[in-house]
Parts: structure tokens; C-alpha cells; sequence
């Protein structure tokens, strides 16, 4: 039988503000004249808890002076926040706009402030979105409170197997009259628009990295806003069956460079804006000096290349053994590496691992199709090239690889890789791809200050199952190790479910939905343990 929650977890700073029973949290609007410091432009109004205000002590004031003040309001005193501040309920009916002015004025209140109220943003509404495991486990929900690609215009240049332009979840991200498909008879890139596909490869590659989001159908893409282009290097001939599996099914280095040329010429203009390129194929050997000349032309001007690492378990595959480039390798749902992702000295050096295994995605056709390998975990990290550029623009491709591999998370296994402490993987590279640590670092400059680098923390948090299906747990430097174990709790201490990954579903161990209310989980790896709160909205 599982043990209680150590009772001196129970009483500590787990706010029991939070233990309350779930409820529905009313709400009222104040406009700027009450909010004391924190003065809203003229017109704004901010949404507050009713019935409640929070108040800071005066140096000196004890706690039942308060008592006695708030007394002649028929206000009391609740929980003790820290710092002074303390939960005040406010008379039953009594506006939070009337009570604010009436609480300063009584003696020994130094400050008196609303509850702002929170929600949960940033979660599109695309039906399968809660069947995206990965979403989940690389934080792109707390990454898209940063930004979710709109900000500036940046183009995915997909050099593959040519995007079905007829999908619905696609059609819409496509650039109107630009896409490409190599013409091996001539050695040139002619128009190919509405995109063609030879096979379904580069539609499911494109749904991974930039699917329309937030447009109620299918799936969700990493980057909710950034353009597609097709740049087609294999030919329909060479690959007859839908499912690219044909031997035959091959491009080489003039189509390749021919579509890296071609994405030099339109990157920076009005209608591309900046552009990650995303290749997900690969061949055996030394990257081709050929292919290198235009890979560092397209990255002096300020193009941004990334590759799958290979399927093959063993040297990281061309192009993504070529300089300058960001190569990529596969995580399962359990933050493993894979056995097929391939592995070296490029991955160590400038490349990381991300989610490859059993992807949900666009197919061609119009449907969905799950997709396994590393051509699909490397349009995840394009995905997050696409949003950091769209939220700096003005970001260097060397900038861009050090946001996403400064943000990576180390996977827990000791000699993979730990992000941040120079300590480098032939296996993970800088680790697996963490999109709310990449963002914040991108935007922030730094993760200094942020409670993720000294905590775990949950996101999104308070969590919704019928929204994001499940929360996903990240873990600071300091906790990062092997033997990881996350067990959760009541705030009471009651067991309710250990999980052996950096994800849960909001079920215990029976399988069935838990209540809504506030839980502790427990982390331990080899490196200690540690705990954090969560919140669970039904």
C-alpha cells in the first residue's frame, strides 16, 4: 500500500487558500480609479474575484488588530498569504470596487489590492489536440503564452515529398503562388501550386510543425500561425505508393540545393518573412561539399535549417551532419531515446532530441495519420524556430539554436546530455525539446528567476482534462536524473497515482477522473526529490 504524504508536506506553504472545496469563482469588473498602484489605462476594466480583496499589514499591525478593523466593516479575515498579505471576505453582496477604499482607510492596512482572476489561455480548439501526447511533454502550451506565431510573419519551407495543398488543415497556411517541385530533366525548381504530393511524407511533416490551430478541426501544429511552402525534391515517379516506403522513392543533392537556393531568395521579403527550412530525409556519409556551400549561404542570410538525424541508430544522417545546421533526434512518450534515432558528435554539438514516436498529424487526403520517426520530431523543433523568430525577428540563426537548445530539458539519463551545464550527449544532444523554457529564454534573455530552474512545476495549471487531456510536469536542473517517479496526493495526503513519466492524465490508479481541488505531486529522481501544487478544474 502506498504510504501518506509525509504530514510535514501536509503543513507546509501549500496555501490553504487552495484546499478549499472546488467552487464556482464569481466574478465582477473594477475599472482603474480603485486599483490603488496598479492603475489601468483609461477605458480598461480587470476582472476580479467577488466577495474577496487582498490586504497588507502594516509594520507593527498584528493579525487581530486587523480582526478588529475589519469587524466594523462585517469583513473577516482569511488565510495568511505571506508577506504580510492576507485573504479578506469581503461582507455577502458588497462590490469589490466599494471595499477596496474602505479597507485602506482602516488603521494598520498598509495596501489593499483585488484577487485578479486567471484563466487558462493559449489552448486551441482543435478536436484531437488532447491526443497529441507531445504537445504536452515538450511544454508547448505554457510556450504559447509567449507567442504563438503571429507576431511576425516567418515561412516553414518544407524540402520533402511535396504537401497535399487540397488538406483542410493545411490549405490555409500554405503561401498562395510559391510553392516548388524539382524537375530532374532540367535541374531547376518550376511552380507547383496547389502543392502536389508524390506521397504522404511532407503532409505529415507539415502538420506536425505548422497545422492551422485554433481553427476547431483536427490537429494543432507547434507554430499556430507560421506559413507553409512545399518545396518538392521527390518526384512522383520515384515514389508510386502513398505511403513513401518504395525503394525508389529518392531525391539528390541537385534537387536539395536547388530548394535551399530557392528559399535564399525570398527570405527576409514581405510575403515569407524569415524562414525555417525543415528536412526530414537523409543519406549515409560526409555532408556533400556541395550541399554545404548552399546550407552556408542559406544560413548567412539568415535562413534557419533544421534535419532529422536518421532512422538508422547510428552516425547522424546528411544533411544533418552539414554545419550550421540543427539536427534532430526521437523521444518515445516515455522521454526514452528511441533505438532508431541516430546518434554522434553533430547531435552533441548542435542538435537535440524531441518527440518521434506515434505522432498525430495531418495525412494526406484530408484525414489524420499517427507518424513515427525522426522526420517527425524534427518538425517540432521547426516549429519552435518558427515561433521564437516570430517573437524576435531580428534573431540570428546562432541566436535561434541557442534559445532551443539553451530551453532543452535534460531526459534523465545519466550521459544523454544536461541542458544548461555544458555537459553534452552524442544520444540527446543539449536534451529534448522544451518549448516554454526555449520561449522564455528567447523573450526573457535568461532563466534566471524563473521557478522552473528551482522547482517542478506543472503546466497548464489549474489543469482542464476536457481541454489539454493532460498536464505535463517540468523539472528543474537541480532534480534532473534517472529513476524518475512523480506520485500525487490529496492535500490531505491521500494517495492518488504514480506516473513514470513527465505527463498525467488528471486519473488515479483505478483509471478514473479525479474530483476537482488542489494536489501535491511528489518528484523524486536520483538527484532528490522535490514537490510542487497543482490544481485540477473538472
Amino acid at each position: 500500500m502506498e504510504p501518506p504524504l509525509p504530514s510535514r508536506l501536509a503543513a507546509a506553504a501549500l496555501l490553504v487558500l487552495l484546499a478549499a472545496p472546488a467552487r464556482a469563482l464569481e466574478t465582477e469588473t473594477i475599472g482603474g480609479a480603485v486599483l490603488g498602484s496598479a492603475v489601468l489605462p483609461a477605458g480598461q476594466v480587470l476582472r476580479v474575484a467577488s466577495a474577496q480583496a487582498l490586504v497588507r499589514l502594516s509594520t507593527g499591525t498584528t493579525p487581530a488588530q486587523l480582526d478588529a478593523a475589519l469587524a466594523a466593516l462585517g469583513a473577516t479575515r482569511g488565510v495568511d498569504l505571506g508577506g504580510g498579505w492576507h485573504l479578506i471576505h469581503l461582507t455577502p453582496g458588497q462590490s469589490v470596487a466599494s471595499a477596496l477604499p474602505m479597507l485602506r482607510a482602516l488603521s494598520g492596512v498598509a495596501a489593499a489590492d483585488p484577487s485578479h482572476v486567471y484563466s487558462a489561455n493559449r489552448t486551441p480548439n482543435d478536436p484531437s489536440v488532447n491526443s497529441q501526447y507531445a504537445l504536452a511533454q515538450v511544454s508547448a502550451f505554457a510556450g504559447w503564452e509567449y507567442e504563438i506565431g503571429g507576431s511576425s510573419r516567418v515561412t516553414i519551407g518544407v524540402i520533402d515529398t511535396g504537401i497535399d495543398g487540397t488538406h483542410p488543415d493545411l490549405t490555409a497556411k500554405l503561401t498562395t503562388t510559391t510553392s516548388r517541385a524539382f524537375d530532374p530533366s532540367n535541374g531547376v525548381m518550376t511552380t507547383n501550386n496547389p502543392p502536389t504530393p508524390a506521397c504522404n511524407h511532407a503532409t505529415r511533416v507539415a502538420g506536425v510543425a505548422a497545422a492551422s490551430t485554433d481553427n476547431g478541426m483536427q490537429v494543432a501544429g507547434m507554430s499556430w500561425n507560421a506559413q507553409l511552402l512545399s518545396l518538392k525534391v521527390f518526384t512522383d515517379a520515384s515514389c508510386p505508393s502513398v505511403g513513401c516506403g518504395d525503394a525508389g522513392c529518392l531525391a539528390d543533392d541537385p534537387g536539395i540545393i536547388s530548394a535551399i537556393s530557392y528559399a535564399t531568395t525570398v527570405v527576409n521579403t514581405a510575403a515569407y518573412g524569415r524562414i525555417v527550412l525543415n528536412l526530414s530525409l537523409g543519406g549515409t556519409g560526409a555532408c556533400p561539399g556541395a550541399v554545404q556551400a548552399s546550407i552556408t549561404d542559406a544560413i548567412n542570410k539568415g535562413v534557419v535549417i533544421v534535419a532529422a538525424a536518421g532512422n538508422d541508430g547510428g552516425a547522424v544522417n546528411t544533411p544533418g551532419n552539414c554545419a550550421g545546421v540543427i539536427p534532430v533526434g526521437a523521444t518515445d512518450s516515455n522521454n526514452s531515446i528511441t533505438s532508431f534515432s541516430s546518434r554522434g558528435a553533430e547531435l552533441a554539438s548542435n542538435g537535440l532530441v524531441a518527440p518521434g514516436v506515434s505522432l498525430l498529424t495531418t495525412d494526406q487526403g484530408g484525414g489524420t495519420a499517427s507518424a513515427t520517426g525522426t522526420s517527425f520530431a524534427a518538425p517540432m523543433v521547426s516549429g519552435l524556430a518558427a515561433l521564437i523568430l516570430s517573437a524576435k525577428p531580428t534573431f540570428t540563426v546562432a541566436q535561434v539554436s541557442a534559445a532551443i537548445r539553451g530551453g532543452a530539458d535534460s531526459i534523465g539519463v545519466a550521459g544523454y546530455g544536461v541542458a544548461g551545464t555544458g555537459v553534452l550527449g552524442s544520444i540527446s544532444g543539449a536534451g529534448r525539446m522544451d518549448a516554454y523554457r526555449s520561449m522564455r529564454l528567447a523573450v526573457k534573455g535568461t532563466l534566471a528567476g524563473f521557478d522552473g530552474e528551482v522547482k517542478p512545476t506543472a503546466f497548464p495549471n489549474p489543469f482542464k482534462p476536457s481541454q489539454t487531456g493532460t498536464v505535463a510536469f517540468a523539472l528543474p536542473p537541480s532534480l534532473q536524473g534517472g529513476q524518475l517517479s512523480i506520485k500525487i496526493y490529496t492535500l490531505d495526503g491521500t494517495f492518488v497515482r504514480a506516473v513514470t513519466g513527465l505527463s498525467w492524465d488528471g486519473k488515479n490508479t483505478e483509471g478514473r477522473p479525479v474530483a476537482s481541488g488542489a494536489y501535491v505531486f511528489a518528484v523524486t529522481t536520483s538527484a532528490g526529490t522535490s514537490r510542487g501544487r497543482l490544481s485540477v478544474l473538472r
